[in-house]
């Protein structure tokens, strides 16, 4: 048996065992799902922001019909804010 159906078939009975799956739910409940949410909420605000951005974007440069204004526009707001900060 090479070293990789080993791997794979250890990996299956572990994933079966009731206890692992047990406590793999424990971990995402009280750990990733909770860094998770707080990631979301950190986050939330700038994609709003980015979104109001884009937005107004769309108004001065429709991308369908002036995609160069657009993307030109696009540079202009976000490139050019992550170098001034």
């Amino acid at each position: 048996m090479s070293l990789r159906r080993l791997l794979l078939h250890a990996a299956r009975h572990i994933a079966a065992d009731p206890r692992v799956q047990a406590k793999a739910v424990e971990v995402i409940e009280t750990e990733i799902k909770p860094r998770a949410q707080a990631a979301w909420r950190h986050a939330k605000p700038k994609l709003e922001s980015v979104k109001a951005d884009l937005e107004d974007i769309v108004l001065e440069a429709d991308p369908r019909t002036e995609p160069g204004k657009f993307a030109a526009k696009v540079k202009e707001r976000f490139i050019g804010r992550g170098r001034s900060r």
